[in-house]
């Protein structure tokens, strides 16, 4: 629901008859044109999401708020659809169905963190998905840096969705699950995203190990024959890279396999 640039502005939580208004408005304005559409399109899934089930880090800014409910916008947006038909959007806004806000709003919610809404268009707001603050200092070799942030590069945010997902991480998922990282400018601090993917790595690590072939048989056979014969019965002096060279030629020989990766 971010429309302009606010980026000070406190993010304040959601009270009941606050969200329903938004889904209220945010049905209507996907029948409608503008950048406020455009923002509906983004987080239309809101629209089946009761109050009592929002995610935890649900929240707005109070200036992004208003300018998103506002009912002059809103009713200037439905004249213009009216008077350009057939055009998309142009959808009749009188069924609409108003949201019950019979219960009592809770004036005191749970505790939230700030929400990496939307910005203006499809990009989500400069700071970091995984800790969702912008500035963030780190202590490298005794002095404080500030670790800045990085912009994803791959529509997966590399390991970032997948680390989410295997740890059923919402408040990132619901907005990079099946989506275009690199379109959405998801950004995070390099310390951030290290941290949060560091047991994906691990894991890959270990498979590695565990699947690399240990070359026994070709391993024996260069040592009988390279390491004892040539190296201490003749005494000859071999560089690093020959003797390389002869293990993967005897791995090859012996095993037909390629062992230029092994360490």
């Amino acid at each position: 629901m971010h429309l302009i640039s606010v980026q000070k502005e406190a993010v304040q939580d959601f009270t009941q008859t606050r969200w329903d208004t938004y889904r209220t408005n945010l049905q209507r304005w996907l029948h409608l044109q503008g950048e406020s559409k455009e923002i509906a399109e983004t987080f239309k899934h809101c629209v089946d999401i009761n109050f009592d089930n929002i995610p935890e880090d649900a929240g707005f800014h109070a200036t992004c708020y208003r300018r998103f409910i506002d009912k002059k916008r809103l009713v200037a947006a439905e004249k213009r659809v009216k008077q350009t038909p057939g055009e998309p959007g142009a959808a009749d806004t009188d069924s609409v169905s108003t949201l019950s806000t019979s219960e009592t709003p809770r004036k005191k919610l749970r505790s939230r963190t700030g929400l990496p809404v939307a910005s203006a268009g499809h990009v989500l707001p400069v700071l970091c998905i995984i800790c969702k603050k912008v500035d963030k200092y780190i202590n490298v070799g005794g002095k404080r840096q500030k670790d800045t942030l990085s912009q994803a590069t791959s529509l997966s945010a590399g390991l970032l969705q997948e680390a989410a997902e295997m740890k059923e991480d919402f408040s990132i998922l619901l907005h990079i699950k099946d989506k275009d990282c690199v379109a959405l400018e998801v950004r995070y601090h390099k310390t951030c995203y290290r941290d949060y993917t560091r047991f994906l790595s691990k894991t890959a690590s270990k498979a590695e190990e565990e699947n690399e072939p240990a070359f026994d048989a070709s391993y024996k056979i260069f040592c009988e024959r390279v390491i004892r014969q040539r190296l201490i019965v003749n005494h000859e002096v071999l560089k690093m890279n020959q003797l390389r060279r002869m293990f993967l030629n005897t791995v090859k020989k012996h095993e037909d396999l390629d062992a230029s990766n092994y360490r």
